[in-house]
């Protein structure tokens, strides 16, 4: 089916960074995040190093947004604003971006680091509340400067409120971490992670070249519904579903997608695509009942029903 409106272009037939013109407010440069925030919209444009916020959902194509988060206006796209170091108010490739409840979520990637803003902005450039995954503003070092632990990432990437809980894809690290509910405070220790035995491990698929059911490789895509925790285990092709009773750090998950069993991975599984194979999920999202893999490997998008009996 094709599209009603398109964003970024101006119009459907167009293509190419920024529109193939400057920056502005109606571009777009590797949009790689998108959420409902509010009565309108959220996008992580990731090249332009700036999120993009609708206060209402648009109706049409070519629709301005009304704030940009990152930047000081729609016209300036420098990475943390062409300053060496990090600030409350800017971003470096940011790939996801979440609202839980008034506040939105980022995954700043390229400052390894995830940003919140505890209300919906009001202007240009606002800068954030509370960071994540460092222990200051003006910080940008992998793992925080050490050894990887409770509080540190490498990649952040997407994001998802589970609950109460918040969950972070940290993709570097071959992990998801969990906080038991939304941090208070910057720096803040994650509860569990998901992917490794502990905090202190962060090989993809546990340092073996096969995975198992607790084990990750680069999941860059996450969603919840229910009791369960959806995962894109994107570089072993598969979706891996947690259920909120086993939750545990290097818990196992209990549903799987895309793969005969737990200890198989491959694009396609080592074959020709099919309505049950997958290339490198990117995204994921859920709506009403269905789920939407971003199969990005297959160029193309898949849409299912969600139950167990999908993903077992």
């Amino acid at each position: 089916m094709p599209a009603d409106w398109v964003i970024g272009q101006p119009d459907f037939f167009s293509e190419g960074r920024n529109a193939k013109t400057d920056p502005g407010p109606t571009t777009l440069n590797v949009p790689t995040g998108i959420t409902a925030y509010g009565d309108g919209l959220a996008v992580a444009d990731a090249w332009n190093h700036r999120v993009l916020i609708w206060r209402r959902l648009p109706q049409n194509s070519h629709c301005p947004p009304d704030f940009v988060l990152g930047q000081e206006d729609f016209e300036e796209v420098a990475i943390n604003r062409g300053r060496s170091t990090p600030r409350a108010d800017t971003l470096y490739w940011p790939s996801g971006v979440s609202a839980c409840g008034e506040a939105l979520v980022v995954a700043d990637t390229g400052n390894r680091r995830v940003l919140i803003w505890f209300r919906p902005p009001e202007c240009n450039g606002q800068p954030a509340n509370l960071v994540l995954g460092q222990t200051r503003f003006d910080r940008r070092d992998e793992n925080g400067g050490g050894e990887p632990c409770l509080m540190s990432m490498r990649w952040p990437h997407a994001i998802t409120r589970w609950g109460d809980a918040l969950c972070v894809a940290d993709a570097g690290n071959n992990r998801i971490m969990i906080w038991g509910r939304m941090p208070a405070e910057s720096g803040a220790e994650c509860q569990w992670v998901l992917g490794q035995a502990d905090c202190s491990h962060v090989d993809h698929n546990g340092g073996h070249y096969w995975p198992h059911a607790g084990t990750l490789n680069m999941p860059y895509g996450l969603a919840a519904a229910g009791d369960w925790l959806v995962v894109a285990d994107t570089a072993n092709s598969r979706l891996l579903g947690w259920h909120k009773q086993d939750l545990a750090t290097g818990a196992k998950a209990r549903a799987l997608a895309a793969q005969p069993n737990f200890e198989m991975k491959g694009d396609n599984q080592w074959s020709f695509p099919s309505r049950n194979t997958l290339c490198w999920p990117y995204g994921l999202s859920i709506c009403e009942g269905l789920l939407a893999i971003a199969d990005s490997g297959n160029n193309r998008v898949i849409i299912r029903p969600l139950h167990r009996e999908v993903l077992g």
